[in-house]
């Protein structure tokens, strides 16, 4: 399997701020620039980030997206990124999984997260802020926890 992650719904902090860190932890980012190339960008990848933030230079929204990963490649890992924590985010998480028929499970970037068996699962909602990358040690951590929901153990 590669090591490419698709940024399928990019946003200013997903190119900035995850870029440089997926490419620390051995990935190859790949920003999506058009949403009718995600089913051909996405093939080979590692997995897939989507943004929940209201404005990307991907204009459909994250259901679409999240929709269109899901039928492209049904069973490839997602995570979802935003500039907020993830206490603050799990509702919008909860209710794209609703909204698209998935019973969930929630992950953020915490100690419990780290050796979970839902990394990797399709059903598995993983989620990273921006808070998680500012300080080195939640940077380690959250740098673990994606490599295994990634499978670049």
């Amino acid at each position: 399997m590669s090591n490419m992650i698709l940024l399928a719904r990019p946003h200013p902090f997903i190119v900035t701020g995850m870029k440089p860190f997926l490419e620390a932890n051995g990935f190859s980012p790949k920003k999506l620039e058009k949403y009718s190339d995600l089913s051909a960008q996405i093939t080979g990848a590692s997995g897939a980030i989507i943004s929940l933030a209201v404005e990307s230079s991907i204009k459909e929204s994250m259901e679409q997206v999240y929709a269109e990963v899901r039928r492209v490649s049904p069973a490839l890992p997602l995570m979802f990124a935003g500039m907020l924590g993830f206490s603050a985010m799990k509702g919008t998480l909860r209710r794209l999984a609703k909204s698209e028929g998935v019973e969930a499970e929630l992950l953020g970037m915490d100690a419990e997260s780290e050796n979970h068996p839902g990394l990797g699962k399709l059903n598995t909602f993983l989620y990273i802020s921006n808070v998680d990358l500012a300080e080195a040690g939640r940077r380690k951590l959250a740098a673990r926890i994606v490599q295994r929901h990634f499978k670049r153990t």
